[in-house]
């Protein structure tokens, strides 16, 4: 079936783009603890392999854009997909911790492809006024498939083994191969004649010099780092200190995935109501707001799993929020540079979340009598930066609002 630009199976392609390299990681952290079991590690070693395939991940965006704003979409789609397949099914027979921790850096770089050339084939189908609704829907979507991967990967982990999910993941990664290789046409039509690595850096420095795009940039990425954060932490807390098997684990925690979807649901009813710039200027308030209910909660002794997830609920609400119009309103801004612009973005949203999950695994054991307050110390300070970043895309007098791509 051919995928039209704007088509029905266009976006549900979009949205599987997007979803994959999520669901890699959401899958994936209800069966830590059984992996540190099963390889004999702990669990400050069994965290790396997260922060690993996330730092594969954001090193992964510098090379997708731009090779596909000169190659097109479509080649280096199928190329990073063959990639992303091969390491995850690699990581399925890994026999050490340290052979994980490599193959996860491996599969990280596969898996930027998705959510690199997704944003830029969104970008080549819809205008800088559609992106905001139209990432806002795709970004729902894209929630269905991580909000049910934990309590998927608990239950492969019970009934099978932790290396199932790699197994799933990898099938998962085979279907997109062939779909968008029977499917999808090049879309990008502002092809470059080649790779010109002077007139990158000066896009790419004239992009981070714009302060609506870097506004933007920051505030999706520390925004990520405090929720890869709570998923490098959260599992050994509901497993480890409460009791909780994997498969209870994935139940649990979808109470959190639907903070993010109702955050989601209620910026498409606010999106064409309210900019898209008030809408980000609260959202990090909910970051705020959520860990310092945890950090009472803690150090008043209260040690629950809803004293852990509520708060996640709530900050996961305002992740929802700045998701969509963060990525609509950095991608947007550069429609002949749609990949670059996509790279940066990506490289902000996994490579802080990197720096997320190594604070948290830093200050995992200094909370023994308060468990919760690693998360709240080693985040707090990505919340208050969420909040701050977003300050900048308000408008300045003379700013150009609209650069060419």
């Amino acid at each position: 079936m051919r995928l039209v630009p704007r088509s029905t199976g266009y976006v549900a392609l979009l949205v599987a783009l997007g979803s994959f390299g999520p669901l890699t990681m959401s899958i994936y952290t209800p069966v830590m603890p059984s992996v540190g079991a099963s390889l004999g590690a702990g669990a400050e070693s069994v965290k790396l392999t997260l922060t690993t395939y996330m730092l594969g991940f954001a090193v992964g965006q510098l090379f997708y854009g731009p090779l596909s704003d000169r190659y097109g979409r479509r080649p280096v789609l199928l190329a990073g997909l063959a990639f992303f397949t091969a390491a995850t099914f690699a990581c399925s027979f890994a026999p050490s911790i340290g052979g994980l921790i490599g193959l996860r850096i491996v599969q990280g770089l596969g898996a930027a492809s998705g959510s690199v050339l997704g944003r830029a084939l969104t970008r080549d189908a819809y205008t800088f006024q559609e992106m905001p609704l139209v990432m806002s829907w795709i970004s729902l979507g894209q929630n269905i498939a991580p909000s049910l991967a934990p309590t998927l990967g608990g239950f492969l982990a019970e009934w099978v083994s932790w290396r199932a999910t790699f197994w799933f993941v990898g099938a998962f990664g085979t279907i997109l191969l062939v779909v968008t290789s029977l499917g999808l046409e090049e879309t990008n039509r502002h092809r470059s004649d080649r790779i010109d690595l002077v007139s990158l850096i000066r896009g790419s420095g004239e992009m981070l010099r714009n302060h609506l795009f870097l506004g933007n940039v920051l505030t999706l990425g520390f925004a990520f780092a405090i929720n890869f954060g709570m998923l490098a932490g959260v599992p050994f807390i509901l497993q480890e200190k409460l009791g909780f098997s994997p498969q209870e684990f994935g139940l649990i925690v979808l109470l959190s995935v639907g903070g993010f979807t109702a955050g989601t649901l209620v910026n498409n009813r606010l999106v064409g109501r309210v900019a898209p710039i008030t809408i980000m200027l609260a959202s990090g308030w909910f970051h705020v707001a959520a860990l310092a209910a945890m950090a009472v909660l803690s150090l008043a002794g209260i040690l629950t799993w809803w004293s852990i997830v509520g708060p996640h609920m709530v900050l996961s609400f305002g992740t929802g929020m700045i998701v969509a119009n963060a990525n609509a309103g950095a991608v947007g801004l550069y429609p002949r540079l749609a990949g670059t612009a996509s790279s940066l973005a990506g490289l902000a949203q996994m490579g802080m979340g990197a720096m997320g999950t190594v604070a948290v695994a830093a200050l995992t054991g200094l909370g023994d009598s308060h468990v919760a307050m690693p998360l709240v110390v080693g985040l707090m300070p990505f919340a208050l930066a969420t909040v701050l970043s977003a300050r900048l895309l308000r408008p300045r007098p003379h700013a150009k609002v609209n650069p060419p791509g």
